[in-house]
This record gives structure tokens, C-alpha cells and sequence, in this order.
């Protein structure tokens, strides 16, 4: 209830989450996890807060009857209106009546159709039959008359035509092609292709070759060091790389920098965040002396003017498991006690944004490394 009065109350006074972080003292990232409840604001920060909105703390805590967390509950639904009686549609019998009798007088024709079918195939061949057998009596009543002419016809050409011709050409041809061709392929040529040519091979490419040469890793240390020497300028000890956060998908007002500290051996990736004309925050994430799986980070609130820091902290970050959601592990902390959990989840949040830069900055300056080199699995 708290962060939806937040975020209700500055939305009435037409401030953005930048203008209350200003008036507090505290970051947008501060005014951002307020107002979606993952942290809570301190006493303090309530108290400033209800005297910004001009209303009382309980107001702002929900308390009062007042809140404007307490939406009236929707009316329930109408029911609907059920139609009149004389209106509702009446069931008609007359046309499943219909489609019965239709139905039944299809499956009728189509079973006489098919008894009536089989009964034409059943009758033809009797009939067939009946003629050929009335085809071979019939030369059986003109014997006697006509014997010689149709009978030396009939017996002699039919039958030298029929017997001669195929068995020569059937008995022949097949058996010499079949035996010869074949049987002389399957033993002469294939044999000296198997017993020669592959033996040869076999045994002489493996002295004559030489194994490959171990492929070179992708040095991305190396690579980064010298992009930020090549393209970046050069500022006293270090050189620097700097662009507006907004090329790489961050936020107005914010910078995105790559440097290389010579006399660390250091390279850098930065996220500049103002906080207001007196204060900054900046997060850091750094290789040291080549890149070992392992970053460093740093966070740092400090004054601007004078670049002194009041709040800092110092860890390392695993990239495998590290996401969204996994919390920072502070190896240093420098500060007042008071505030030091919201400073740790707003570095966490800040860290993630670099990340996230990091990975559009691979894709707009077109590296001849992916993103999947600085090995964050998770983003």
C-alpha cells in the first residue's frame, strides 16, 4: 500500500521519479524500488516524503480512511436478460423427419445399385462361356462334308506358329546373356579394385599428413584494451571511450565509458549516473592483468565538485551464476551504517544496467568478439 500511495502522490504533483530523488537526496533507482515495493523507505524518508506531498504520514502509510489504495469494488455483472417466452425459437420435428427418410432411401438405392452390379458380373461370364462351347460344337456337324479344306487349314499354321518361334527365341537368348556377361563382371573387375587401391591409401596418408595445429583462444582482454588505446582518447593516465547510456539502451543523462589504465594494467566499463548538481553514483566492472573468469566491481556515491565518495563498495562477480535477481557479495564497504542495505541493492540494480549496456555496446560497435565472451550466461 505504501508504494502504490508513493507512486500515486508524485504522479499528483506532477514530479518525476528523477525531480523526488532530488528533493530527498536519494537516487531514482531509490524512488524506482520504493514504488514497485521491493524495498521500503526509512522513517525519515516517509516523513520528507509526507511533507513533499503536503499530507500526513498516515495518510501516506494508508492509515487514514481516506487512502487512495482503497478503489470501490465494481458492481457485480447484470444477468441477462432471458428472451420472452413467445419469442424463443421452437424446436422443428418436420425436418429431422425428413432427413431420416432421406437418408434411409439413399442407403435402399445404394444396396440395390450394389446387388445389381454383382448380379451383371455373375451372368456375364455364362454366357461367355456358353458361346465358346457352342463355338467349339459347331465344327463337329460339317464333318463330313467339309473335312479336308478346314481341317488342314485349322491344324497346320496355328500350330507351327505357336511352337516353332517362341521356344527358339526363349531358350536361346536368356540363357547366353545371363551366363556370360555377369559372371565375367563380378569376378575380374571388382576384384582388382578391393585388393589394390584401398591398401595404398590406408596406409600411406596417415605417415605423409601432420596433426592440425591447436586453435588460439579468443584473448577478449587484449581485445578491449586495445580498442579503448585505438578509438578512445587519451586523458592523463588512462585512455577512455565515452558515449551517452541511451546508444546502448540506457537512460538519459547517464554515460557509458571503456578505459585502460596503463599503470594497472586495468581495463574498465562504467555506467555515470548524476544524481542531482551535487551528487553522482558510478558502477564499475574490471579486468585485471588479463581477464580470469572473474570481475571486479566497484560502486561509489561521492560529491561532484570535489569527487569525494561518502558511500562505497567492493566485490567480485562470478559471470556463470550472476543475473537480475543474485545479490552482490561486498567484499569492502565504506560508509554510514544507516542506509547500507538500500546502497547495496541500488549498486545491484546499477550493476545490472551496466551489464546490460555492455551487451548492446558488443552489438552497436560491431566487436569481432559476441557477448558471449565476458561469459554473463544470464543476460
Amino acid at each position: 500500500m505504501l508504494s502504490d500511495n508513493i507512486k500515486t502522490y508524485r504522479k499528483k504533483n506532477n514530479m518525476s521519479q528523477d525531480e523526488l530523488a532530488e528533493k530527498l537526496g536519494v537516487s531514482r533507482q531509490s524512488i524506482s524500488l520504493w514504488e514497485t515495493g521491493q524495498t521500503q523507505p526509512t522513517i525519515d524518508n516517509i516523513i520528507a516524503l509526507a511533507k513533499i506531498f503536503n499530507i500526513s504520514s498516515d495518510t501516506l502509510l494508508g492509515v487514514s480512511e481516506g487512502s487512495p489504495t482503497s478503489p470501490a469494488s465494481p458492481a457485480p455483472p447484470a444477468p441477462p436478460e432471458e428472451p420472452p417466452a413467445d419469442k424463443k425459437p421452437k424446436k422443428s420435428k418436420t425436418g429431422l423427419i425428413l432427413a431420416i427418410i432421406w437418408g434411409t432411401a439413399i442407403l435402399i438405392g445404394a444396396a440395390v445399385l450394389i446387388l445389381s452390379s454383382k448380379g451383371c458380373n455373375s451372368k456375364s461370364p455364362a454366357g461367355n462361356s456358353g458361346q465358346t462351347s457352342a463355338v467349339e460344337s459347331e465344327p463337329s456337324a460339317p464333318v463330313g462334308t467339309e473335312s479336308s479344306a478346314p481341317v488342314g487349314n485349322e491344324t497346320s499354321a496355328p500350330v507351327e506358329s505357336e511352337t516353332s518361334a517362341p521356344t527358339e527365341s526363349e531358350t536361346a537368348a536368356p540363357v547366353e546373356t545371363e551366363t556370360s556377361t555377369p559372371a565375367g563382371n563380378e569376378t575380374t573387375a571388382p576384384a582388382g579394385k578391393e585388393t589394390t587401391a584401398p591398401a595404398e591409401k590406408v596406409t600411406s596418408a596417415p605417415v605423409e599428413t601432420e596433426p592440425p595445429a591447436p586453435a588460439v583462444p579468443f584473448d577478449l582482454f587484449s581485445y578491449c584494451k586495445d580498442f579503448a588505446i585505438k578509438i578512445g582518447r587519451l586523458n592523463g593516465d588512462y585512455c577512455i571511450y565515452q558515449q551517452p547510456a541511451t546508444r546502448y539502451g540506457g537512460y538519459e543523462n547517464e554515460y557509458f565509458a571503456i578505459s585502460y589504465w596503463g599503470d594497472s594494467n586495468m581495463v574498465e566499463f562504467c555506467l555515470h549516473c548524476p544524481l542531482s548538481e551535487t551528487q553522482s553514483i558510478n558502477f564499475y566492472l574490471r579486468m585485471r592483468g588479463g581477464y580470469s573468469h572473474k570481475y571486479e566491481y566497484l560502486s561509489s556515491k561521492y560529491y561532484r565538485d570535489t569527487g569525494e565518495s561518502f558511500r562505497s563498495a567492493t566485490g567480485y562477480i562470478d559471470p556463470a551464476v550472476f543475473s537480475d535477481k543474485y545479490p552482490l557479495s561486498c567484499d569492502q564497504y565504506d560508509g554510514p551504517f544507516n542506509g547500507q542495505n538500500d546502497f547495496m541493492e541500488e549498486s545491484r540494480i546499477g550493476i545490472c544496467d551496466l551489464i546490460h549496456c555492455l551487451k548492446e555496446f558488443v552489438k552497436v560497435e560491431k566487436m569481432e568478439c559476441d557477448f558471449s565472451s565476458f561469459e554473463f550466461v544470464n543476460f
